[in-house]
């Protein structure tokens, strides 16, 4: 294929080469975490002061700087959700230092209940993410890449969809066969609206995956569960074109 008829300009060259440039290690990062031996449950119940100024956006490298960014983002919580934070921080950088990884694997072994009912869902998404680069464990790394491009799919369709000015709690009309029949990317068969499982298929293989590991169990429960109630997404969207089922069927 000609490299300059791709969608990104430049193709994977350029997309690889902006992502390496995001990547260069920070300067101190174990000095703002927890040694290894550090009691997880004393930094839960360790609040944030509320009165944590807002620090002007710190250089890409200074672990310092970012870890005051994310105490100010955090003020009046857990200090846990900050170091949270900063360690996933460190850990989208390279090379991951192994302290790092081995921290971000206690906190989810130790204080992942706590971790998935208070984060936001952006740092759940995030966790998510270093999950399936860090993961210790099959299920982890699968698990986790799956409930990332879960969530990224979901937050790409359902953004651009918010264009046509419709909510995203109300599916589209339906309109004539012909007004409809347009061809998918790489001329895939349409999905079907009515009788298709894919939706099912995939929400059911990624709870299997969380199910089967303990550390990554309250993240994955966490996310898919809010899959299942918010009625803002496209798997919810789904169901009205859908004949009512049981719950066995």
């Amino acid at each position: 294929m000609d490299i300059e008829d791709t969608i990104y300009p430049g193709g994977f060259f350029s997309l690889m080469q902006a992502l390496e440039r995001k990547e260069p290690p920070y300067e101190g990062a174990l000095d703002v975490l927890p040694d290894a031996q550090a009691d997880l449950s004393v930094l839960r119940d360790t609040l944030l002061s509320q009165d944590l100024p807002r620090v002007e956006k710190a250089h890409r490298c200074d672990a310092a700087g970012k870890m005051a960014e994310y105490g100010h983002e955090f003020r009046g919580r857990s200090r846990l959700l900050a170091i949270h934070a900063m360690c996933i921080a460190v850990l989208r950088r390279h090379p991951a230092p192994p302290e790092a990884v081995q921290l971000f694997l206690r906190l989810w072994r130790e204080e992942g209940r706590f971790l998935a009912s208070e984060l936001p869902v952006r740092w759940l998404i995030s966790a998510a993410t270093t999950f399936a680069d860090h993961g210790e464990t099959f299920d982890q790394r699968s698990g986790g890449m799956g409930l990332s491009m879960l969530y990224d799919l979901i937050k790409l369709h359902d953004t651009e969809r918010r264009i046509s000015g419709r909510p995203n709690d109300h599916a589209f009309a339906r309109l004539k066969k012909r007004d409809t029949n347009h061809p998918l990317a790489f001329d895939m068969v349409p999905y079907s609206l009515e009788h298709g499982d894919l939706d099912r298929n995939m929400l059911a293989r990624l709870w299997r995956l969380a199910e089967r590991d303990d550390v990554l169990q309250p993240l994955g429960f966490r996310m898919l569960r809010l899959v299942m109630h918010d009625r803002r997404t496209v798997f919810a969207r789904m169901q009205r074109y859908k004949p009512r089922r049981t719950p066995d069927e």
